[in-house]
Formats: C-alpha cells, sequence, structure tokens
C-alpha cells in the first residue's frame, strides 16, 4: 500500500483552513485598498451591475460550500455504515463456526479471532501506512486460511458439506465487506472541487472588502467573522472527507468491530 494521495490531501486540514483564513484577511484587506482608491467614481459605485455581480460569486461559493459539504459528509456517513456491516459480517461468520464439531470450531475460532484483530489493527493503524500495510497482510492471510479450512473440509469430509454450506457464503460475504471497506475509504472529494472552493474562498474576500469600502458601510468584526467562519465550515469539510486524520473520525462505528472480540470470551 503505497501513498498515492495528492499534496493537498496530505496537507493537514487545520493548517489549511489556517493558511485559507491568513489568505482571506489578505485579499479582504486588498479588497478595501482597491476599493478605497476607486471610491471616487460615483457613476461605477452606483452601478447596479457591481451588486449583481458580487451577489453572484457570493452565491455561487455558497453553493460550492454546500456542495462540497454534502459531498463529504456521504462519504462519511457511507464509511461509517460500511463499517457497521463489516462488522455484522464477521460476527455472522464466527457464529456460523459452532455449526461445526467441536475440534472443527475451535479451529475456525482461532483463525477468526487472528482475523478480526487484523481488521482492529487496520482500522487503529489510522495515518500509518506500513500498520495499515501490515494488518491489510494479516488479514487477508488469516481470511484465505479459513476459506481453505472450510473448502477443504466440504470436499474431503462428507458430514462436513452441510456446515460448509453455511459458512463459505459466511466467507465470502465477509471477505467481499473488507475489501469493499478498503476501496470506499479512498473515496475523496476531487482535488479540483477543493481547489475551486478555495479560490472562490480568496475571490469573495477581495469582493466583500472592495464592495463594503465602495458602499461605506465596511465593518471589520463583520467581514473577519465571514472569513473565520468561511475557513471553519471549510477545514469541517475537509475533516470529514479525511477518515484517518483530524477530529472527527468513525471511532464509534469501529468500536462495532472491535466489540467482536467478545465473541472469543466464551468458549
Amino acid at each position: 500500500m503505497e501513498n498515492n494521495e495528492s499534496i493537498l490531501y496530505n496537507t493537514n486540514a487545520a493548517y489549511l483552513s489556517l493558511a485559507l483564513f491568513l489568505g482571506m484577511l489578505l485579499f479582504l484587506w486588498l479588497g478595501s485598498v482597491v476599493g478605497h482608491k476607486l471610491r471616487k467614481s460615483e457613476d461605477d459605485e452606483n452601478n447596479p451591475i457591481n451588486t449583481t455581480i458580487v451577489a453572484a460569486v457570493l452565491g455561487l461559493f455558497a453553493f460550492l460550500l454546500a456542495f462540497t459539504f454534502n459531498m463529504s459528509g456521504n462519504r462519511y456517513e457511507s464509511r461509517r455504515l460500511n463499517n457497521i456491516n463489516e462488522a455484522n459480517s464477521v460476527s455472522t461468520a464466527i457464529l456460523r463456526a459452532n455449526l461445526y464439531s467441536k475440534q472443527q470450531r475451535d479451529s475456525f475460532r482461532v483463525d477468526f479471532k487472528e482475523y478480526t484483530m487484523a481488521r482492529i489493527n487496520y482500522f487503529k493503524a489510522d495515518g500509518d501506512l506500513k500498520a495499515m500495510q501490515k494488518a491489510g497482510q494479516d488479514a487477508q492471510t488469516f481470511a484465505a486460511r479459513l476459506w481453505t479450512r472450510a473448502t477443504v473440509n466440504a470436499i474431503n469430509n462428507a458430514p462436513g458439506l452441510y456446515p460448509s454450506n453455511f459458512m463459505v457464503p459466511a466467507l465470502n460475504n465477509m471477505m467481499d465487506s473488507a475489501n469493499y471497506n478498503n476501496n470506499v475509504e479512498k473515496l475523496r472529494v476531487p482535488d479540483l472541487i477543493i481547489l475551486l472552493l478555495l479560490t472562490l474562498s480568496l475571490i469573495c474576500a477581495f469582493f466583500l472588502g472592495y464592495y463594503s469600502i465602495r458602499k461605506g458601510w465596511f465593518n471589520e468584526t463583520i467581514a473577519v467573522g465571514f472569513c473565520l467562519l468561511s475557513a471553519l465550515v471549510i477545514y469541517t469539510t475537509l475533516d470529514l472527507d479525511r477518515s484517518r486524520t483530524g477530529l472527527i473520525r468513525h471511532h464509534t462505528s469501529q468500536q462495532s468491530v472491535s466489540d467482536l472480540m467478545e465473541l472469543f470470551e466464551n468458549p
């Protein structure tokens, strides 16, 4: 597993949002300077086209911000539900080991325990790529061992055919859930949309400073508050899109996988 993510994604969301906030303050100041120098032009000041352009830019910014936030939120919710679905599929496979004889069941449970620990370690690795890679490989190893045990048992042991008819679909669902979970975790809001959102934020700050000065109702508190709130909402949007870094994590849904270890407490 290699880190093929973009520089934009690998940049800490808090640092990126702080840089955006400072950049918006700079563009706000530049806009106010330009607006102050051009304030003497009465005809231009009363031109309704200016008001329309500023309103259109702010409306476009609000639309893009809502669109991006919705994309991040949907991906976050999808990853959360996938964690729960994977935990349910593993739980089902573990319980179906009880269909076998005691010796076979115990062998299955040993491999299931190792597989579950590997998946727990995968989620706990956060942004540690080496730990994620090792946990992923361990999970694949024990999943292959479980699959071989179930299929070979069905082929070589006629009495084992009945429980294997239930175990094989459960194992297939378990492995599919893990693969799907791993792949969905890689889904991101496209960098182009993020860059467009950041750029539009700076443009809006410039227009806010420019237009406020031209109209003579520039208020520093409101202007700075707009920049701060915009940066905070964008930070939340970025944080939702990054499941292994930042403040918003999937601890609650991932706990459902960790809770599977309770199934091995009672023999």
